[in-house]
Formats: C-alpha cells, sequence, structure tokens
C-alpha cells in the first residue's frame, strides 16, 4: 500500500508520535493503560506506523501472544520473549501491546517480573525500557529513513511504500519497484558464488549451498516474495558457513549474498 506524503507532514506525523510516545513512557502506572491506549490508537490510525507494522508480521511467526501474557500477568519470573531481528521485535512487541490494550488488562499484573523493587512504578520503568521503548525506536527510524530518502525537499509529495524495513519512495508519482533494482545485485552475487563453489571438494555441501543461494534468487524474482521461505533459506546457509572451512571466497561470497538480502528488509 502506498500513500502521497511531504515532508512537512511526515515531519509533524514524527512530532506527534514522539510526544505520546514519550507521555507513554514516563507515565505513571495509575495513568499507564489510558496512555498505552493511546499510543495503541495512535498506531493503528497513522498510515505510515502501521504500513511498517503490518509489513513486518509474518505468516510464518509462530507466536503465541495469548498464551505469553497470561504466564507473564501469572509470574513474577516470566517477562516477554525477545527477538533480534527487527521485523520480528517490531511484530511481537506490537502483537503483545495490542493484546494488553484490548483485553484491558492491569499493568501491574504483566510487569511484575521486570523489576525486584516492590514498586509498582520501578516494575513499570522496567518494562517500559525492554518492551515498549524498542517499539518505539524501531517507529523512530522507520521516520528515519524514510526523511533520508526523502532528501531535503521539503515541499513535494512523495509515494511511499514501505515492506518489512525496506522504503520505496517515488516522487511525484512516478512509479518504482525496488525489488527489479535488486535483481542485477543479487545476480551477480550469486554468479560470484557459482564461480567458487568448485573450490569446496564436499559435493553435499557444494549442492547444499547453491540450492539454497538458488532458492533466495528465485524468490526474490518473485511479485509476492514469502519472506519465511528467504528466512529458511539463509538459516540454511548460516548453518552451512561453519562447515566451509577455509574457502574464503565462498564463505565471503555467502556472507555478502545474506548481508545484502537483510539490507533490503528481508
Amino acid at each position: 500500500m502506498s500513500e502521497l506524503y511531504d515532508k512537512k507532514e511526515l515531519k509533524k506525523q514524527s512530532r506527534d508520535f514522539r510526544t505520546i510516545s514519550s507521555r507513554t513512557l514516563t507515565s505513571d502506572f495509575q495513568m499507564f493503560g489510558d496512555n498505552l491506549k493511546r499510543l495503541i490508537n495512535f498506531i493503528d490510525n497513522n498510515k505510515i506506523i502501521k504500513n511498517y507494522i503490518d509489513s513486518c508480521i509474518s505468516e510464518d511467526d509462530d507466536f503465541k501472544i495469548e498464551d505469553d501474557v497470561n504466564q507473564v500477568c501469572g509470574s513474577y519470573n516470566h517477562i516477554f520473549d525477545s527477538y533480534i531481528d527487527e521485523q520480528q521485535e517490531v511484530s511481537y512487541i506490537y502483537q503483545i501491546l495490542k493484546y494488553i490494550v484490548d483485553n484491558d488488562k492491569d499493568c501491574r499484573a504483566y510487569t511484575m517480573a521486570y523489576s525486584t523493587s516492590r514498586q509498582y512504578q520501578d516494575k513499570l520503568k522496567g518494562f517500559c525500557d525492554n518492551v515498549v521503548e524498542p517499539l518505539v525506536n524501531h517507529i523512530d527510524s522507520n521516520y528515519e529513513r524514510i526523511f533520508i530518502e526523502m532528501g531535503y525537499d521539503e515541499d513535494s509529495k512523495y509515494e511511499i511504500t514501505i515492506n518489512g524495513g525496506q522504503v520505496n519512495i517515488a516522487k511525484d508519482n512516478a512509479f518504482i519497484n525496488a525489488n527489479q533494482t535488486n535483481y542485477s545485485e543479487i545476480d551477480k552475487l550469486v554468479a560470484n558464488i557459482r564461480q567458487n563453489i568448485d573450490k569446496i571438494e564436499d559435493k553435499e555441501i557444494r549442492q547444499d549451498i547453491i540450492d539454497n543461494v538458488e532458492g533466495i534468487q528465485e524468490e526474490l524474482s518473485k511479485k509476492d516474495v514469502k519472506k519465511g521461505r528467504i528466512k529458511s533459506f539463509i538459516s540454511s546457509l548460516q548453518i552451512i558457513l561453519p562447515k566451509i572451512g577455509n574457502i574464503i571466497e565462498v564463505s565471503a561470497a555467502v556472507t555478502e549474498l545474506i548481508t545484502f538480502v537483510h539490507s533490503i528488509g528481508l
């Protein structure tokens, strides 16, 4: 989904978001429930932010949101899960906060394990530092990516499309397709791997690398890329990497491909 925006409008959105998120992060525990509702309502009604979050949510994610909330609410020893991947972290935290708001959960229940202090305010601060703030930071970073792509022009209208943290911008309704610009680079990286693959003596390892590399290449050539398949291919390559041994050319080429795929938000 894409919309037309100018930079001034987006700066105002960004300021409004920082204001409401700051209010939530610094909230008194007695007011936190209402302020969290305001934050989630702002997110759900802001197309730029919601499109970004929706692009991070994958059908391949196996989150058990209701179970996690109930477990954390019912124990002094459990906190919510943590994820390294940006898209998974955004998806998980948003869904946790959305469930808390929709089910009117009391913050004194789900913040119990976030501080050894007996003060509810200290527990709430630990929860905000570890759960709410990471989501706020990712949303801020997404705005920054958009501003960087827009450059210095304040007034021109831009068509903005967000996909898993990747920002595609076309000025004055010009059409762009980021995948098309990435095909040639992917082809170069795959060719580099093929050029050096015969240096690996183990045929099974060679074939595993080629299968996963070609899987990435094929998936990225499609109009609707399935992130789950890309992640699966990359995970397989990461498992294979230590088995390559001293064949530096292949190891470096595979690592370069993985890095590039991550750089385009997949």
